[in-house]
């Protein structure tokens, strides 16, 4: 969990300075979230952030209320996303990644990590930029 936070910091550091897009897009991390801190950045966000591996997550509601205050999802087809895109429709989120299906799919063949970095060019250089601290 800590090197997840050092990560969020870290690319916050990248995005928030950047001279292209640092005064119109920001990355935070909210310590101690709670209740009364959600009141106040739920009606403020724009977008939601809401990824986990399809078919792994237990249905939630925070996501909800982001979509409610007009921010848009993005985020994989699991949990609340899911409820969300048969009520609200799926042109109304970025929904990516796999579905249910293909990680059940992928957990049959075997995941190795490498042939993913080694194929893709894109998370290649975001993995090296992350490993060599950007």
């Amino acid at each position: 969990a800590k090197m997840i936070i050092k990560l969020i910091t870290s690319v916050g550091e990248v995005v928030n300075n950047d001279p292209v897009v640092g005064d119109r897009l920001k990355v935070i991390y909210l310590e101690n979230y709670r209740v009364s801190l959600a009141e106040k950045v739920i009606p403020a966000a724009d977008l939601s952030e809401q990824i986990s591996t399809a078919g792994t997550e237990a249905s939630g509601t925070g996501n909800m209320k982001f979509m409610l205050n007009g921010a848009l999802t993005i985020g994989t087809m699991d949990g609340a996303n899911v409820e969300m895109a048969e009520e609200a429709g799926e042109k109304n989120l970025f929904i990516f990644g796999m579905r249910v299906e293909d990680v059940e799919a992928l957990d049959k063949k075997g995941y190795n990590a490498k042939e993913y970095y080694e194929r893709i060019p894109e998370l290649k250089q975001v993995i090296n930029q992350i490993s060599g601290g950007f």
